[in-house]
């Protein structure tokens, strides 16, 4: 695939992802709660005196970790129910 439509591509997923990630908040309250836990507990691992510099710095490197993985693994899904979207079309005889 010539480089620029991945480009555009890629774009077009990032643009649909922050829609979708905004109308998800909106639709799920839940979710800005769970955010919002998240963040006290890395602020309440940043600031323990109880634990080390270096435990503290491999907490961060796990979350970093965790969320690049959450995002590739959001990326697959969006991509993969555009594809069973149109599988479900094609079998319907929708779209050729």
């Amino acid at each position: 695939m010539d480089d620029k439509i991945k480009e555009l591509l890629e774009q077009g997923i990032v643009e649909r992802s922050q829609i979708a990630f905004v109308q998800m908040r909106e639709a799920v309250p839940r979710f800005d709660e769970l955010v919002n836990k998240l963040v006290s507990l890395s602020e309440e691992v940043e600031h323990c005196v109880g634990i080390s510099e270096e435990a503290r710095e491999q907490v961060r490197q796990f979350l970093s970790r965790s969320s690049e993985v959450d995002a590739e693994f959001q990326k697959y899904l969006y991509i993969q129910g555009a594809r069973d979207c149109v599988e479900m079309l094609r079998e319907l005889g929708v779209i050729r």
